[in-house]
């Protein structure tokens, strides 16, 4: 259709004009072919770990989602719907307005950045956990094409456990306190939680997480006390973690 427009223009113009005339027309269709296709249905091929905090990075990846300017609220072009809890809540979507929202970092043709979730967030159980099915759809922002439609499982935060100890070497019968520091990107898990220091297959003792730390002492090392873990067991929220080894050494006590 290009060339015919093309043909049909140099027709009916003066033979001086032509060269310019074209050049000009081709230079405008070639910007105009060059701008994105806003109009293609979009289509979704990743979606980044969704946790259960309501604070967190969710990376849409795809194209044909077209452009809009970060935002918190609702929209008609994007949709996150829980399909576990009763009664179901949705975020994101304009017609329903009156649960949770989403805070969109950023909007490209081809990536999506949400920075977690707001408004109702909470109310009537209106949360995510671990788990849970959750259906997210996207349109097109200009075009209004769509949706795209992708389903996740909620997952837990990924802590990370450190270990320390407060004397090693150490000698037999001296008390040494091992240390256990829990953290994750959405936080250490809540304090009360259990942690389980173990020297191998065999449990040593336990300590209670404060502000995601948890200590336990003891004065009963032997030479074979070697490596010694910190076991966070995990709940609703959180994936279980395991510290790397602590190699303690024990020294015999001097006569």
């Amino acid at each position: 259709m290009k060339h015919a427009l093309l043909k049909l223009v140099l027709r009916f113009r003066p033979s001086q004009d032509r060269a310019i005339f074209a050049v000009c027309l081709a230079g405008i269709m070639s910007a105009l072919c060059a701008l994105p296709c806003y109009s293609q249905s979009p289509k979704i091929t990743s979606i980044s770990k969704i946790t259960t905090a309501q604070l967190q990075t969710i990376v849409i990846k795809g194209s044909g989602f077209g452009t809009q300017s970060p935002y918190t609220g609702d929209s008609d072009y994007i949709s996150l719907l829980d399909q576990t809890k009763k009664p179901r809540w949705q975020a994101g979507y304009l017609p329903y307005n009156d649960t949770v929202t989403l805070i969109v970092q950023q909007w490209e043709d081809s990536k999506i950045t949400l920075g977690g979730f707001s408004g109702a967030w909470g109310t009537l159980d209106y949360t995510l956990a671990i788990g849970d099915k959750e259906q997210v759809k996207v349109w097109n922002a200009q075009s209004g094409d769509g949706p795209a439609t992708k389903d996740v499982k909620i997952q837990g935060a990924e802590p990370t456990t450190t270990l320390s100890s407060s004397l090693n070497p150490s000698t037999y019968g001296q008390p040494v306190t091992f240390t256990a520091v829990v953290t994750s990107s959405a936080g250490p898990p809540p304090d009360g939680e259990t942690v389980t220091f173990m020297q191998g297959e065999t449990v040593l003792g336990t300590g209670t997480l404060s502000d995601g730390s948890a200590s336990f002492t003891t004065s009963t090392l032997t030479d074979r006390a070697d490596a010694i873990t910190a076991v966070y067991g995990g709940d609703a929220d959180f994936d279980a973690s395991t510290s790397e080894a602590v190699k303690q050494v024990v020294d015999e006590a001097s006569n």
